[in-house]
């Protein structure tokens, strides 16, 4: 296999793994998370229990779930890239990142409509749900900071010396000899 299609490949899988991580992760998330409820009033919406602490869950738990997506991507792609580390990391990094937006898209398309639509045919003291979303959008590293933290300790403890070839010294190749 030539090493630009050993590279596309290695790219594509994780593309892929990614995709289906960011589905997952999203329909998870939408399944645990909590969603915040408004009260509808007359000028508009109000909290319908403004000291809830699950104001921020939908953060946490996209935070938990995006640690676990970057190591389960990380881990899935090991095998497939690890002799190509250049391409590995790069593919994690955009993996990572296409695991957040997707997962992101994929928890607001499930949760409920936009809370203002369905205040304008309500009538006022109705609850009606929020729909899921991230108010701390820096959550949305998770799955590459974890996934890169991981990555640096697989490689690290690899012996891989440069991009394609794994480690020289296993084979004996390149290994200077000692001279006393």
């Amino acid at each position: 296999m030539s090493v630009e299609r050993s590279r596309s490949s290695v790219i594509a899988m994780t593309g892929l793994v990614a995709a289906a991580l960011g589905v997952a992760m999203g329909a998870v998330w939408w399944w645990v998370a909590p969603t915040e409820q408004w009260v509808v009033v007359e000028g508009g919406l109000a909290p319908a229990d403004p000291g809830y602490t699950g104001w921020f869950s939908a953060d946490g738990w996209f935070l938990v779930l995006g640690a676990v997506a970057g190591v389960l991507l990380t881990a899935i792609t090991w095998q497939r890239g690890r002799g190509r580390p250049v391409t590995l990391v790069a593919g994690v990094v955009v993996g990572a990142g296409l695991v957040s937006l997707v997962a992101w898209a994929v928890g607001g398309f499930l949760g409920a409509p936009d809370p203002q639509t369905a205040a304008e045919t309500a009538e006022a003291g109705t609850t009606v749900a929020g729909s899921l979303g991230i108010r701390a959008t820096a959550v949305l590293l998770a799955p590459a900071l974890t996934a890169l933290t991981v990555l640096a300790l697989m490689l690290a403890s690899a012996r891989i010396d440069d991009e394609g070839a794994e480690s020289r010294h296993d084979a004996g190749v390149g290994v200077p000899q000692q001279t006393w």
